[in-house]
């Protein structure tokens, strides 16, 4: 499943600052995984900038943690079941 990130704005609309990230399941959709509409035409980010700081609704975050226990980059499937950490 493909996820996308898509801003919440603050109460300037679109010209002021972004109040938070939530997380669409499909890129494109405007229904985030709270619930909440989105405005169509907020900015977007890909999933993988999920968890790099930026202020995420927390709702969000945990249902998307949920249907995606893990990132692909930060894992190394092994063979057969299961995985370990990527040593850096």
């Amino acid at each position: 499943m493909t996820h996308q990130l898509r801003a919440e704005y603050g109460p300037e609309g679109r010209s002021g600052a972004i109040r938070m990230w939530h997380v669409v399941r499909v890129p494109g959709s405007t229904e985030a995984l709270c619930g909440r509409e989105m405005d169509a035409e907020s900015e977007t980010k890909p999933e993988d900038a999920w968890g790099t700081g930026l202020r995420c609704c927390q709702q969000c975050g945990s249902l998307y943690l949920h249907e995606v226990p893990f990132h692909p980059a930060d894992w190394q499937r092994s063979s057969g079941w299961g995985g370990s950490p990527v040593q850096e």
